[in-house]
């Protein structure tokens, strides 16, 4: 009595098992993820006017869906200035403390978010600026080449 309750359940099992939705195979469809992939667009802004230099990094979610920006503690960005022979002459979190709390930041569809300092200069040449945004999950890095009269 048992094996004529067993297999037809095994047949009924392997029919289903056949029969059901396939998930895509995550090996088989993998491929290196870029900004535009993953909804972030960024770009960084140098204004010399006015004997101060302001930076700007903007940070834009160019996707239908919102991303969460995560931060691994109280540094969201940082720029760095380098002069002509690459020797780093500003860092803007040198010298200061950061919290050590994780934080989040959601960045809805198609809305951007600005980090922005300034910076003296020392006198007139050709620096480069560093702007960094330090999300774990979406970082961005990039370089300007400016000069100063």
């Amino acid at each position: 009595m048992l094996p004529r309750i067993v297999v037809p359940l095994l047949a009924a099992a392997a029919l289903v098992f056949a029969c059901g939705p396939r998930t895509p195979n995550p090996v088989a469809n993998a491929r290196p993820k870029s900004g535009a992939d993953r909804g972030i667009v960024s770009h960084v802004l140098v204004d010399t006017a006015d004997g101060t230099v302001r930076f700007a990094i903007e940070v834009t979610n160019d996707s239908p869906k919102r991303v969460e920006l995560t931060f691994p503690n109280g540094r969201t960005h940082d720029f760095a200035v380098r002069d002509s022979s690459g020797r780093e002459v500003w860092r803007w979190s040198a010298g200061r403390l950061f919290t050590q709390a994780m934080q989040n930041r959601l960045l809805d569809s198609h809305y951007s978010t600005t980090y922005d300092e300034h910076w003296s200069p020392p006198g007139p040449g050709r620096y480069t600026l560093e702007a960094q945004l330090h999300s774990e999950n979406h970082p961005v890095h990039q370089r300007v080449a400016f000069s100063l009269q």
